[in-house]
């Protein structure tokens, strides 16, 4: 709060104060010589304020990523090399591997550094149909978590390729064991994990791809998500003042406004608002 972000906040909380101080001196002060376009300005500054939150808020939560991380998922059906790859992205065993399929029943995590950005790594169950009810919640629980990832590497076996069915969200498609076979058609990258083959590419692709979906540079990111609600409470009140039918309606939802960015940078009293009344208009002058 005492960097950009802080400075952002204070300037909407300035801009919101005077608007507010506006609408009270149409309300309270009707019989003063107050300028005729004082409510058209208003309205002009209601709508440009809540642009610029709405704006700040459309980030893809690049801050609060960058805050608590990203997860990447490694799915695809069984034996297909998604605890070795993770091993080897790990640069330690982190899974346990056997040649045997349905090893891997539960999700497994860590956590590590791409691109100077935090990850959680998932290796899932592989993929697949089975009577077996523990393996089958594994299977549900690897779908469930990679539904929410913001990254699936989607593991094809070149030995046998198959697509398993997606999961709408971004996917990063890679070869595996392309030491014992050509690489599947329509797939770049291409690993033998245990020979660490294709695996220096791959870390550039998956750092490259932390990086886009933190994207540290433009304005200062939103990274808490008590702010976010916060803000997006300003932004609705605000939607609101706009179409109010009366001035005291528009005036309630400005105070709320005031109220909801308050609950970031610190509440704005009844005196500040006071003060920018008689700041701005010559009132009982």
């Amino acid at each position: 709060m005492e960097g950009a972000l802080g400075a952002l906040y204070r300037d909407w909380t300035v801009r919101l104060t005077r608007l507010l101080a506006a609408q009270e001196a149409l309300i309270d002060f009707p019989d003063e010589a107050l300028p005729p376009e004082a409510d058209k300005e208003m309205v002009v500054g209601l709508v440009s304020l809540r642009r610029a939150i709405v704006t700040h808020l459309d980030d893809c939560r690049r801050g609060e990523r960058l805050r608590e991380g990203l997860v990447f998922a490694i799915t695809g059906p069984p034996n297909v090399g998604k605890s070795t790859l993770l091993n080897a992205l790990a640069r330690r065993e982190v899974a346990i591997v056997a040649p045997s399929p349905g090893t891997t029943r539960d999700v497994l995590e860590v956590r590590l550094d791409i691109g100077g950005v935090p990850v959680t790594l998932l290796d899932t169950a592989g993929l697949r149909e089975t009577s077996d009810p523990i393996e089958a919640e594994g299977v549900r629980r690897a779908r469930a978590r990679a539904a929410q990832a913001d990254l699936v590497i989607e593991l094809v076996d070149a030995t046998s390729p198959t697509q398993t069915p997606a999961l709408g969200v971004g996917v990063l498609r890679v070869a595996t064991k392309i030491d014992l076979a050509p690489m599947p058609s329509g797939i770049e990258i291409g690993v033998a994990a245990p020979r660490g083959a294709g695996m220096n590419e791959l870390r550039d692709h998956l750092a490259k791809a932390a990086r886009g979906l933190t994207d540290r540079s433009g304005p200062p990111p939103l990274t808490r998500a008590r702010h976010r609600a916060a803000l997006i409470e300003a932004a609705e009140r605000l939607a609101t003042a706009i179409d109010a039918p009366l001035p005291e309606l528009r005036g309630e939802d400005l105070r709320l406004a005031l109220r909801a960015i308050g609950r970031v940078t610190g509440q704005v009293g009844v005196e500040d608002i006071l003060d920018s009344v008689f700041r701005q208009f010559c009132i009982g002058k």
